[in-house]
């Protein structure tokens, strides 16, 4: 019987060839990962409207998984008169919830992995539907944050699976900008959320922001039971058409080989009325016996991917900042601007979700589509070489973002501190939260996209739970902090905090990227080539040299 260390050993020297024929991109690049003749490879489905179709649908459950949890912000003031309760006690509810929405994706990610994608949506807009009509209809403060616990857990798995869909479906030049999307969306809830909140919780009463999101998650149900096709596919580790390293990691190409490519242009192919049924079905109909549910894959299995430099510090990274820029404004601002600037609840969604919102638009126009150029050219660029382009060239695009959100924060800081002109500090915000788009997106499409295409739900689910849990803290001590001390005071902390680690994961990834280029590159090391690669990038990123 074959010994592991022997199979190992075996692996590592396997000379596979380089195929013949490819399927090219617009550039005549060949497509990563190289689709199969499945029908039911999600890759294969129509580009013009599905596709996007599913995009669409996933952003937006993004969307509405963040907004549920922040509509009822503006309305903190009414909601805690009615229940007789402090302003910072009745911001709880919101607190509660955001933590909870870093527990979903823990449960819906492995059952999405095992049963497939759409049964998990449907099942978690169904739970946000109910939970949101038990938050509307609460009668005691008790009962609200309990209702509200759910109402962050239930819609949340978009949070965990939206990333790893937008990889199912697009190609790895189309992710930039798809991933753009849905990052965007998925911001962009919690931003727009305090501009409908304000508007209903003035004209309607505080309970109706829980009903709007009650009608929102029903009919997002009914919309994704017909246009939300299952996207999981289980496609083959070893492609023949690639090496035989992971094909969403390579070109394909061994170094130093010239690089013309044969084949053609790829067209994507018509898709018939009984496939697209047969992939509307609760469950996967395509699931392989072997693809089973364990007690280790809810926590264990996703968590295990922050052991890897490339997953935990673009994770750590992007949760402060958005923390910081984000959250923290979404659940200070109406207590600090009813005070300062005497607000109602609709000025105070709308100097919170305007300033956000055109921040975070303007932000997405700066990253995705940009880096997605970066990454073509550099890819195009190592071909000539007869190399592969790495996936930290993306990570260019984060310095804007590096830049802005700190001094977004101190803006924001100073200004609310001196009590200057209410423009004052949403311009801060909206500084702030253009960086922050930028760091979302450059973030989630580096680790979850580039380097662990594989594991990108994963992945996602380190993101989540980093984000949510970091910002679970943010309510319980920035406004009293600031009223201790002074407001400039905790942004200051904030925005330090925010550039140190900043700094800290560059020259983390520079080191990263100095041992790609000079050791991982160098053929006649004599160490033993899987095992380096292993301990620098982790086992499912390999590179192939020859």
């Amino acid at each position: 019987m074959t010994s592991h260390s022997e199979v190992k050993e075996e692996s590592d020297t396997l000379d596979y060839t380089v195929p013949i024929s490819y399927k090219l991109d617009h550039s005549g690049l060949p497509l990563i990962p190289q689709p199969t003749t499945s029908p039911f490879d999600p890759l294969n489905y129509p580009n013009v409207w599905l596709k996007y179709t599913i995009l669409a649908e996933v952003s937006f459950l993004a969307f509405l998984a963040t907004l549920n949890v922040a509509i009822i912000n503006p309305a903190v003031v009414p909601l805690s008169a009615e229940f007789n309760i402090p302003h910072v006690t009745g911001t709880y509810q919101t607190t509660v919830a955001i933590g909870t929405s870093a527990l979903g994706p823990l449960v819906f990610t492995p059952f999405a992995n095992v049963y497939g994608r759409r049964p998990a949506y449907l099942l978690s807009v169904l739970i946000g539907f109910a939970s949101a009509v038990g938050s509307a209809s609460a009668k005691t403060y008790g009962t609200l944050v309990l209702a509200r616990a759910i109402n962050g857990f239930g819609p949340s798995a978009a949070l965990g699976l939206g990333a790893g869909t937008v990889v199912d479906v697009f190609f790895m030049h189309q992710r930039g900008k798809a991933m753009g999307i849905f990052t965007l969306m998925l911001t962009n809830g919690a931003h727009l959320a305090p501009i409908v909140g304000g508007y209903v919780a003035r004209d309607l009463g505080w309970r109706w922001c829980f009903w709007v999101g009650a009608i929102l998650n029903g009919v997002m149900f009914i919309i994704c039971i017909f246009l939300m096709p299952e996207t999981l596919f289980d496609r083959p580790s070893r492609d023949a058409d690639m090496t035989g390293h992971d094909a969403e990691d390579n070109d394909g190409l061994k170094h130093g080989q010239q690089t013309k490519f044969t084949g053609e242009q790829y067209v994507s192919p018509g898709m018939t009325r009984k496939t697209y049924l047969n992939r509307l079905w609760i469950v996967d109909l395509e699931r392989p016996v072997t693809r089973q549910l364990r007690a280790v894959d809810f926590v264990v299995k996703p968590l295990s991917m922050l052991k890897y430099p490339s997953v935990a510090f673009p994770a750590l990274y992007y949760a402060v900042t958005y923390g910081f820029a984000s959250i923290e404004p979404a659940l200070t601002l109406a207590t600090l601007f009813t005070e300062i600037y005497q607000f109602d609840t609709v000025r105070n969604g709308l100097a919170n979700g305007v300033s956000l919102l055109i921040g975070a638009s303007l932000g997405e126009l700066c990253s995705g589509p940009v880096t997605d150029g970066m990454m073509q050219r550099a890819r195009r660029r190592a071909l000539e070489r007869g190399d592969n382009a790495p996936a930290e060239v993306r990570l260019q695009g984060i310095w804007t973002g590096a830049i802005t959100v700190p001094a977004g924060l101190l803006m924001y800081g100073l200004t609310i501190h001196f009590a200057t002109t209410f423009i004052a500090p949403c311009i801060g915000m909206a500084i702030a939260c253009f960086g922050v788009q930028i760091v979302t997106s450059v973030c989630y499409t580096y680790s979850c996209s580039d380097c662990y295409r594989s594991r990108s739900n994963d992945v996602s689910q380190c993101f989540n739970f980093f984000r949510q849990l970091f910002g679970l803290t943010l309510g319980f001590y920035s406004i009293p902090f600031g009223k201790e001390v002074c407001t400039f005071l905790p942004t200051f902390c904030h925005s330090s905090t925010n550039t140190l680690q900043d700094r800290i994961s560059v020259v983390i990834h520079r080191i990263y990227w100095h041992l790609y280029h000079h050791i991982l590159t160098d053929c006649s090391l004599n160490v033993p080539r899987r095992a380096l690669e292993e301990a620098v990038r982790g086992p499912e990123r390999r590179m192939n040299c020859s």
